[in-house]
């Protein structure tokens, strides 16, 4: 009788292999952007702790609970910028949307309609503006800049004809909406989570699993590719749908976005948004999103909000002026378009 030894299996390698070959996915160029999103933020974190840390520490939940109340609507425009820039396209009208919903808050409420009615019209406002731009660039074949544009002078012209004053927002249900949090520690340290951060997040989540999990997602990226669609049709996805709907996710978002900010603000004003659009295009790139379409992370945009949200507050504690704030913003723009760029070009040779 003999006996076979069977020589062992070489497992350790295999792990080692496993775990190199995961390292080297989360190394590729798609990755490059959302990676440098995540340093800048953690950079400045560091420089925020070791120049204003002292006993209290700067990096706590209370500045994460800040930056989230300060820029609950902006992430929430951000987000549905985000479809539309995967998409190779662009929504110039979200910061007018923004102004427009909220004076229509701050005019209905006292006329006695329903606050859910008013908050459910709020978001439709939206809705429609969006479908408005989806119809011109899908079935009239303007350009997303043009078609956008149109939809923001006619947001802004809406705005003047409802009011050209700022209109407070008394109404006590609408104040308790707003003015609802559950508060977490004691003292100076107190932090909270409101109404507003919670919409946000929950926006973010479904973004998120509609983008990475669905096949509307796949689509979503499939469009963005530079043959306005025609390779994913081959395979059954519809690229005409889908270019319509990111516009209406983006509508969408900037109707619940313009309830946050009169949430933050308690009114509703003709000027407000000015250049908002701007701002959620910023965070967009920021976040690693190819600003010629066809990638992008809607995470990434989140972590692009906070890169933004944490620049202003780093310039407020250095106490420079406000407009400081845009030039650190736009040289951050500036790095991340150029990796993009960079991105682009590999992907080319």
């Amino acid at each position: 009788m003999t006996t076979t030894v069977q020589p062992p299996a070489p497992a350790p390698v295999r792990a080692s292999r496993t775990r190199l070959g995961g390292l080297r996915r989360y190394l590729a160029p798609e990755y490059l952007p959302i990676a440098g999103t995540v340093l800048t933020l953690v950079l400045m974190l560091v420089v925020g702790e070791v120049r204003y840390g002292g006993a209290r520490g700067f990096v706590s939940p209370k500045l994460f609970s800040n930056l989230l109340q300060d820029n609950a609507y902006l992430l929430v425009l951000a987000v549905g910028m985000t479809f539309v820039v995967i998409t190779g396209g662009i929504d110039l009208s979200v910061g007018a949307v923004v102004a427009l919903v909220g004076l229509v808050i701050a005019t209905l409420l006292p006329l006695g309609v329903p606050l859910p009615v008013v908050l459910v019209l709020g978001v439709l406002i939206g809705t429609v503006f969006g479908l408005l731009i989806g119809v011109l660039v899908e079935y009239f074949d303007i350009q997303p800049f043009i078609a956008s544009l149109a939809a923001m002078f006619l947001a802004r012209g809406l705005c003047n004809v409802v009011s050209v004053q700022s209109l407070a927002i008394k109404d006590k249900g609408f104040g308790a909406l707003a003015g609802w949090s559950l508060k977490f520690g004691e003292g100076r340290d107190i932090w909270k989570i409101n109404l507003s951060m919670i919409v946000a997040v929950l926006v973010l989540a479904v973004a998120y699993v509609v983008l990475h999990h669905t096949r509307f997602g796949r689509t979503v990226y499939g469009v963005g590719v530079g043959d306005r669609g025609n390779a994913i049709q081959l395979v059954g996805l519809k690229a005409g749908r889908t270019r319509l709907w990111v516009y209406i996710i983006s509508g969408t978002c900037a109707g619940v976005a313009g309830i946050l900010f009169a949430f933050y603000t308690k009114s509703g004003f003709n000027l407000t948004g000015v250049g908002m659009e701007l701002d959620a295009i910023a965070a967009v790139v920021i976040g690693g999103t190819l600003l010629a379409g066809g990638g992008g992370f809607v995470l990434g945009t989140g972590v692009g909000v906070l890169v933004y949200g944490l620049i202003q507050v780093l310039i407020a504690r250095e106490g420079l002026d406000s407009w400081w704030t845009k030039v650190f913003i736009g040289v951050v723009l500036l790095v991340f378009v150029v990796l993009q760029r960079v991105i682009a070009v590999r992907r080319r040779a």
